[in-house]
């Protein structure tokens, strides 16, 4: 390359050298298909299949959620009942709403985020303490199961805020 008058001119194109990018190839293992099976999942300690399995069960939890909430929006389609009772319409009320919040809502971005996306923006090859990730997705399963008994089995029907001024005045459960 020439430079005239403050203008750089090419004069021979072919001793111009361009580094490309070359990717690192592909695993051809991944999280995804590195051991077959639903027991490999269960007990895997990878951050990445962690992740999965929290975001697997959020969404079933949101899709519960949701049937709920159509349930609601159908009894609400007319102002006499259509085919739920008072009663029944207040404890899906509630059941609906915890489900939603403390289900869905909260553990959302926390788990999903927090094992799958983070250890790889950090450069990480796993998380510092794998067994301790697994056990707390199964702390998760227990908690919801305990939380969706209690609700069910007590037939709290107070809404999902548990308000004390309207679950003093009707005839059911409490919290």
């Amino acid at each position: 390359m020439e430079k005239s008058d403050g203008i750089i001119t090419a004069t021979s194109l072919n001793k111009v050298s361009v580094k490309r990018y070359k990717p690192a190839p592909t695993p051809k293992e991944h999280y995804i298909n590195s051991e077959k099976g639903i027991w490999s999942w269960l007990i895997s300690l990878d951050h990445k299949r962690i992740g999965v399995l929290y975001l697997v069960s959020i969404i079933v939890f949101f899709i519960i959620g949701g049937i709920m909430a159509l349930f609601i929006r159908s009894e609400l389609w007319t102002p006499v009942k259509t085919f739920i009772e008072a009663n029944t319409y207040n404890q899906l009320f509630t059941l609906h709403g915890a489900i939603m919040i403390f289900l869905f809502l909260v553990p959302s971005v926390p788990t999903v985020m927090g094992n799958f996306i983070l250890p790889i923006q950090l450069g990480a090859k796993d998380l510092a303490f794998p067994r301790l990730n697994l056990s707390s997705y199964y702390i998760f399963l227990l908690g919801a199961g305990i939380m969706l008994l209690g609700i069910i089995n007590g037939s709290v029907d107070t809404g999902w805020t548990f308000y004390m001024s309207y679950s003093s005045t009707i005839g059911g459960a409490v919290i």
